[in-house]
């Protein structure tokens, strides 16, 4: 028997074209009210049958009113897709329904029983706060008809016992479907949350793999590119060095100087790049001071910035500690005014600030450099390698700023850029400071 009531539970009710409703409320409401319908009509069908047999054609009458106008609620359900209106509809017809039993009484006043289980669809198709609603005032309602119509030969005589019985009745299952309603309000809501973080993932994994294949076919490109540059060169050098002028011979040894530094930077960041794409490097958070990690940067860059003729300052707006990871922060800021050294101007400005905003620190580096192009910033966005030459022909590995991107997310921060071609570039980010 049970075998049969869930084949046909699936089969009529919770097998419903619910693919128009993108919400799990929604689906749950379309599936409740198919439920309600079609008890609806069976019971309306029951109480046909009966008025027919015994010749209640008054009452036949209205029941086949309301049996017709559930049908045509049911058929708007069916053709618009939405639940909202049918839903109201249908309400207002049973609780039509239940106020006309309650009035009249029905067969041996049995008809108050119709009246006594309005709470569970109401509250379970309208929802708690519009269900309470609407049961509070056809319990208004239904008192003052009562009160007004008692007198009438057609109105059953309820004796006061009997109804408070009836209140109590009524109200104890208001309370069971308000409970049930609530209960799946609160899973629901733990639902939907879960349901959405695994869409943010699912969608972040997605992105990470298109990302990972398109920097690394870039990468691949730029490697392949070094390695050839050092290769020709060595070649050059290895088949013609005794025909070669002291003075080619000399600078093509420098030009692989330089690129075999290039590649051992691409290759070194290439390392730093998988290993935080593994997790494996240690995040340990402490307080520290900006001003530190400034001095050591300023002295590392001295003669880059000596030779290129640049002036650099700083602008603290705030002397509190951060709290971030030490190294990365270091790395961070490193990369930064190396870019901004890279693409400024000789004799040009390069200026880092720092300020307070809520519990993050904004840190700033802007320089009056070439700037970034449009195709740069969003390569950047889309944490894909990119590498363009210096003012100088500077060379670029092309992964220093998905490095400080990585750990700036890290360190629970966030990264701005700010750029135009030809007139600078102000890239902003932000670390958590000491509570």
């Amino acid at each position: 028997m049970s075998k049969l009531l869930n084949y046909y539970l699936k089969l009529f009710i919770f097998n419903i074209d619910d693919s128009s409703y993108e919400r799990l409320e929604e689906k749950k409401r379309s599936i409740l009210l198919h439920f309600f319908f079609y008890l609806f009509f069976l019971s309306m069908g029951a109480f046909l049958f009966s008025n027919f047999y015994k010749k209640t054609y008054t009452t036949a009458l209205f029941n086949g009113t309301a049996l017709l106008a559930g049908g045509l609620t049911f058929w708007l359900l069916k053709k618009k897709k939405s639940s909202v209106v049918p839903s109201v509809i249908f309400v207002f017809i049973i609780s039509v329904i239940s106020t006309y039993f309650f009035l009249t009484g029905g067969h041996n006043k049995s008809g108050v029983a119709f009246a006594l289980m309005l709470p569970l669809p109401v509250i379970l198709i309208l929802g708690k706060e519009r269900g309470i609603i609407a049961l509070a005032l056809f319990f208004l309602s239904n008192t003052l008809a009562y009160y007004f119509f008692q007198s009438e030969p057609w109105c059953p005589n309820y004796n006061f016992s009997l109804i408070c019985r009836l209140s109590i009745v009524f109200l104890f299952i208001s309370v069971i479907a308000f409970a049930n309603e609530f209960i799946f309000e609160v899973l629901y809501t733990r639902l939907e949350k879960l349901s959405t973080s695994l869409r943010v993932s699912q969608q972040k994994f997605k992105d990470l793999a298109i990302n990972k294949e398109k920097f690394l076919s870039i990468i691949s490109h730029d490697l392949s590119d070094h390695v050839g540059s050092f290769m020709a060169i060595s070649s050059l050098l290895n088949e013609q060095y005794d025909e070669l002028p002291k003075e080619e011979r000399i600078k093509l040894i420098k030009n692989m100087a330089i690129v075999s530094k290039n590649n051992y930077k691409l290759l070194h960041d290439l390392l730093t790049w998988s290993t935080v794409q593994r997790d494996h490097i240690p995040y340990s958070p402490k307080p520290f001071k900006l001003e530190k990690i400034y001095r050591e940067v300023i002295e590392l860059f001295n003669p880059l910035l000596e030779e290129k003729q640049l002036s650099i300052f700083l602008k603290m707006k705030s002397n509190s500690e951060l709290f971030a990871d030490y190294h990365m922060t270091s790395a961070i800021l490193r990369n930064l005014v190396s870019n901004a050294i890279k693409f400024s101007q000789p004799g040009g400005e390069i200026r880092i600030s720092a300020k307070e905003r809520d519990d993050m620190m904004v840190i700033t580096v802007s320089d009056q450099g070439i700037g970034m192009s449009k195709e740069a910033l969003m390569r950047f966005n889309s944490s894909l390698s990119f590498s363009e030459p210096g003012t100088m022909q500077e060379p670029g590995t092309g992964i220093g700023l998905i490095l400080t991107k990585e750990f700036v997310q890290k360190n629970e921060g966030r990264i701005y850029i700010d750029s135009t071609p030809g007139k600078g570039t102000k890239v902003s980010f932000t670390l958590p400071l000491v509570d």
